[in-house]
């Protein structure tokens, strides 16, 4: 629908890194089998523009026990352990030294997070060729492209749109009282397929419509899988620098090119687009300095596309302080960053908690991989779905900050669902 439209350079460009080679198996792409070619859905899947990593099996698992009430001491105990555990792969003679801890951590750090140390790790470096291998292009041609659908009724909305405006009502009386500078608050939306989703070829709808993004899968531990293709690089650590590039601000793009070049022009002149973007990037900015001997941050962002959106985005790059500090350690800093909860974070995790009628789950945590090393790639698990069997609940966010307009931010969710409604065949309404 968009190749006419100018192409958008990339905030973070990917690149093979040897981080991601070194911990993995290094004869993977033989005979042409690509990661995705070899998915199933008890495996867990990371493409990004930096490589493509498939763990199989399950050597090692994360304790999934009730985490201490303290979101800091949760996130302490969290990293302690990840770090134990890869500690332990590292001896584990099988392994071979390669370990890598893949999964899922969620937005509420007290939740249980969803890692583990597969059995064994396929990686291909990063390339420009589609994410599909042939055997699955010959099986999306025969099932019409992999479509999905149909559904058996319509997709139910959680909350309906009045419902959610009213929230935002709120959140926009809080502004008011100082409590808060900005809340992200977030819908849900259940569809029940008529049959089961075909999970390769899905990945690869989602992976080739967002080449500059990060798609993933995450097998749950009550069945099911949490997948999706975000934009949002959360962080990357390899060696000593980091790389982080926060996405806050955007824009529903158009199919007309001069509308939508317009349309990136006026997000990227929006005072309210702006002031929201300022906040994530100050925010990120104050928890990486403790971390980082240098911190590069531009002076202003700049506008990247996704399939749906025009997003404002900031890279920072910085040097890492101690080469102990990994990039799960880094994530749980940044973690939830103000472009998935608010400002200030404590009081907006708050807010979230008494104006969303549901639990996040995976939805805002991040996703990604960290190995022995502590190199390692986490993203925001956005533009997300959890599976189980023909059962499909979509999530979407939209920044709230002073000015907003509750029916506009309806509609930034409603755009967010396209993502997942596209790959899944159903349109991109949630009508």
């Amino acid at each position: 629908m968009f190749d006419a439209l100018p192409t958008p350079r990339p905030a973070d460009p990917g690149k093979s890194e040897p981080g991601l080679a070194a911990a993995t198996d290094p004869g993977t792409t033989r005979a042409g089998r690509t990661p995705l070619d070899r998915y199933t859905s008890a495996d867990s899947l990371f493409l990004s523009p930096a490589g493509r990593l498939l763990g199989q099996g399950v050597a090692l698992e994360l304790n999934a026990g009730p985490r201490p009430a303290d979101r800091n001491t949760a996130a302490r105990a969290l990293a302690d352990g990840a770090r134990a555990l890869l500690e332990q792969a590292a001896r584990t003679p099988a392994l071979g030294g390669r370990s890598v801890l893949m999964g899922a951590v969620p937005f509420d750090i007290r939740e249980p997070a969803r890692l583990v140390v597969p059995q064994r790790v396929w990686h291909e470096p990063a390339s420009s060729e589609p994410v599909r291998g042939p055997g699955r292009a010959q099986a999306a041609r025969r099932n019409g492209d992999g479509i999905d659908g149909p559904t058996e009724g319509a997709p139910r909305q959680e909350p309906l749109p009045e419902v959610f405006e009213q929230s935002v009502r709120r959140a926009l009386q809080l502004f008011e009282s100082g409590e808060l500078d900005k809340v992200v608050l977030s819908r849900t939306l259940a569809v029940q397929l008529r049959r089961r989703p075909d999970l390769p070829a899905l990945l690869s709808r989602l992976a080739d419509r967002n080449t500059r993004g990060y798609t993933y899968a995450v097998p749950l531990v009550q069945g099911g899988v949490f997948v999706g293709a975000t934009p949002e690089l959360l962080v990357r650590r390899i060696g000593n620098r980091v790389v982080v590039n926060p996405l806050a601000g955007s824009a529903a793009r158009s199919a007309d090119p001069a509308r939508d070049r317009t349309i990136a022009q006026t997000l990227m002149a929006s005072d309210k687009d702006r002031r929201e973007h300022a906040v994530v990037i100050d925010e990120v900015a104050r928890a990486l300095r403790p971390l980082c001997r240098t911190l590069d941050v531009p002076p202003a962002p700049e506008v990247v596309a996704t399939d749906a959106l025009w997003h404002l985005s900031t890279t920072l790059v910085g040097e890492l302080a101690d080469a102990r500090t990994t990039s799960l350690d880094l994530a749980l800093a940044l973690h939830p960053t103000p472009a998935v909860c608010g400002y200030p974070t404590a009081r907006a995790h708050e807010a979230i908690g008494e104006l969303e009628p549901f639990a996040r789950g995976y939805f805002a945590g991040f996703v990604g991989w960290c190995n022995v090393q502590g190199d390692g790639e986490w993203a925001v698990a956005l533009r997300c779905a959890e599976i189980h069997d023909t059962a499909v609940r979509l999530y979407a966010g939209a920044g709230v900050v002073p000015g907003s307009v509750p029916a506009s931010e309806t509609a930034e969710t409603a755009t967010k669902f396209r993502t997942m409604l596209s790959a899944l065949g159903l349109g991109s309404s949630v009508d």
